[in-house]
């Protein structure tokens, strides 16, 4: 046709999956992928969420993906879309997160992306220092930052540069007047 038409909701997604994400709100965050820049790399953005302050709640609410208002700011998930959350206990500073298998099909990249939007969202959980990441209850080897594969628990730290800076872009100091 010549002119533009509406598309229905269900369609108008971008990313093809439907916005299923819970309400921007709160005091607890989740980190999703902030919109790609050509000159930088995929970096993480925290956002906010209205939901339980226990890990389970609030993994499940980074599962759920980005809303219908994040989807149009860009903000999308490298976690597929039928992860499954089969447990998540803390011991002291470890939490253990125990997921369905549905990793296999991610690219290397997107499964860095993946780990590092879970291990970022689990360890600011009040307490939460370490992530152990376990599929069907077995261990197994994960991607850290720079892509190297590790079967240690996982920190945020493991992951630098991966998540955007909520601190405003630092002025320039001023040349003294001459």
């Amino acid at each position: 046709e010549a002119s533009p038409n509406d598309l229905p909701d269900e369609v108008a997604d971008v990313f093809g999956e439907p916005a299923t994400g819970d309400e921007a709100a709160g005091t607890n965050r989740i980190y999703l992928l902030a919109p790609p820049d050509v000159e930088a790399p995929q970096r993480l953005r925290s956002v906010q969420r209205d939901v339980l302050t226990l890990p389970g709640s609030i993994l499940e609410s980074l599962f759920a993906g980005p809303n219908a208002d994040e989807r149009n700011d860009l903000l999308d998930t490298a976690i597929p879309a039928d992860v499954e959350l089969n447990d998540a206990r803390q011991v002291g500073q470890v939490l253990t997160v125990d997921l369905n298998d549905v990793f296999d099909e991610l690219t290397p990249d997107g499964l860095r992306l993946a780990v590092a939007q879970i291990v970022s969202t689990a360890t600011d959980i009040d307490g939460v220092q370490l992530v152990q990441l376990r599929i069907d209850g077995e261990e197994r080897v994960w991607p850290l930052g720079n892509g190297e594969l590790t079967d240690r628990p996982l920190t945020k730290y493991d992951y630098p540069g991966l998540v955007e800076s909520s601190q405003p872009a630092f002025p320039a100091i001023p040349s003294p007047i001459q």
